[in-house]
C-alpha cells in the first residue's frame, strides 16, 4: 500500500489522501503530528456534523486537511499553481513526513 495517494483536480488543486486513516480520530492525530513535524506559523480545524476541516500555514504556503466522514480518507489539499518548483518539493516532503509519523504512531 502507498502511504499516500495523490489526484490532480481541475486549476492546479491537489488532493493527497493519508492511506489507511479515516474519520474524526484519526484527523485529530493528522493535525496533531503536522503540529509537532512542521510547527506551521497558523493552524486550525473546525468540525461539523458531516466533517472536520483544517488548515497549516507556515512560510506563507498554506495547506488544507479534511477528514469527509468516518469513511473517508484523511486528506491534505494544496494548489500546485500558487507554489514555485522549491515549495511543492517541500509541501511534498512536509505530507510524506506526516504520514509517515502517523503511520509509527498507531504502530503500522
Amino acid at each position: 500500500m502507498n502511504l499516500t495517494d495523490s489526484y490532480t483536480m481541475k486549476r492546479g488543486n491537489v488532493l493527497v489522501t493519508a492511506n489507511g486513516f479515516f474519520g474524526e480520530e484519526d484527523f485529530y492525530l493528522m493535525h496533531q503530528t503536522a503540529l509537532d513535524v512542521i510547527s506551521p506559523d497558523d493552524a486550525g480545524y473546525s468540525v461539523d456534523s458531516m466533517c472536520i476541516g483544517g488548515y497549516l500555514k507556515k512560510d506563507e504556503i498554506l495547506i488544507r486537511t479534511s477528514s469527509e466522514c468516518p469513511y473517508d480518507s484523511c486528506c491534505f489539499f494544496y494548489n500546485e499553481n500558487e507554489l514555485n518548483d522549491q515549495q511543492l518539493a517541500q509541501v511534498r516532503n512536509w505530507i510524506e513526513t506526516i504520514v509517515c509519523k502517523m503511520h509509527e504512531s498507531k504502530g503500522n
